[in-house]
């Protein structure tokens, strides 16, 4: 029987036992086809320097070209273009009180930013394959790239004609975040068809409503907004160098009032990217610039009447609750639409397959 002695033991010395080792050779060093146990915690910096890698090969194939780079003049001299034929006509019909040098380095600052959206969209329309993080850095890269063309552009200028080269560097921060907000647009709806005339028309959609339809929309909602309310006699009023009131107090019984509830339907344009940058330009010019009135105008709709119409309600200007920085909401309504185009795509992509 196996393990068993061979023979029996006897006088002279005990012979060792011989035993059969069954099921053949017993084999301890690890074999070549075995597989590695993977780390079960894998590493989130390994993972982010992987995904960087793959959003850099992403990206060299656009920086490469000669078409970006030609994308990138065109749209900077389609800007710059715009800027000054928006001035020029609007002084030759009396807009300006004085002539505004400044005007044309404003007005570019905001059509860039309306060009760096639409090419972000075109470049995620073309590049729309890879995980979401490869897509979004891919997004950056690019428009790191674009914004460091732009930006020096819009500083010259800006030496050129006089104004705040603050507003240069928030130029440049908002073209970044929009060519890449705006190229995961544009790979969502690449990935929803399998045709690419579809996935073009919903990205052209998209990016036209909000980029000009939002405003649009904005525009013809704002007379159903007006309505009565009540209102006290404002005091002891404060004014900030532009004007502006910034601090009263309340005496006297209410009386009413037509105000404008703004506050309910501009939130759709919030995430338009030209009054994005004009929301963030408002606190770096001057108040007492003469455009500067049309940046802010956006945040002021957004704060409602209570912000326009002293002692709303019988409340002073102490009661009132901080204002929520409109380029926040325009960013958290972009990136929400983004994400909702992303898993549209990637679900029907799924289904497809």
């Amino acid at each position: 029987m196996a393990g068993g002695p061979d023979h029996p033991r006897g006088p002279g010395p005990a012979s060792e036992p011989e035993y059969e080792v069954i099921g053949g050779v017993i084999d301890d060093q690890p074999s070549g086809l075995a597989t590695p146990k993977p780390d079960p915690i894998p590493r989130a910096s390994g993972a982010f320097l992987v995904a960087a890698g793959e959003a850099w090969r992403n990206t060299r194939k656009s920086v490469t070209s000669w078409r970006f780079w030609l994308a990138c003049a065109l749209a900077i001299a389609a800007a710059w273009g715009m800027a000054a034929a928006l001035v020029v006509w609007a002084e030759s019909n009396s807009w300006f009180e004085v002539r505004i040098r400044s005007a044309v380095y404003l007005i570019m600052a905001v059509f860039l930013a309306l060009a760096s959206a639409v090419l972000g969209a075109i470049w995620g329309f073309r590049h729309f394959r890879g995980r979401v993080i490869v897509l979004l850095l891919s997004g950056v890269l690019r428009g790191v790239a674009f914004a460091v063309v732009a930006g020096g552009v819009l500083v010259a200028v800006g030496i050129t004609v006089g104004g705040p080269i603050a507003l240069a560097g928030a130029a440049v921060v908002v073209i970044v975040l929009e060519v890449a907000l705006f190229g995961l647009i544009g790979a969502g709806s690449r990935r929803c068809f399998a045709k690419v005339t579809p996935g073009a028309v919903l990205t052209t959609v998209l990016v036209a409503f909000l980029c000009m339809g939002n405003v649009a929309v904005t525009i013809m909602l704002l007379p159903g907004t007006t309505e009565m309310d009540q209102a006290s006699v404002p005091v002891n009023v404060q004014r900030d160098d532009s004007g502006t009131v910034t601090g009263y107090e309340c005496v006297g019984e209410l009386r009413p009032v037509e105000v404008a509830h703004t506050e309910h339907v501009v939130w759709l344009a919030t995430p338009n990217p030209a009054l994005l940058l004009g929301s963030i330009g408002a606190e770096i010019v001057p108040p007492d610039n003469e455009l500067g009135w049309v940046l802010a105008g956006l945040q002021f709709a957004a704060d409602g009447p209570s912000r326009q119409v002293p002692c709303l309600g019988g409340e002073s200007s102490t009661g009132l609750p901080p204002s929520m920085p409109v380029a926040l909401t325009g960013l958290a309504l972009q990136a929400l639409l983004a994400a909702l185009v992303l898993i549209a795509g990637r679900w029907l992509a799924a289904k497809r397959l």
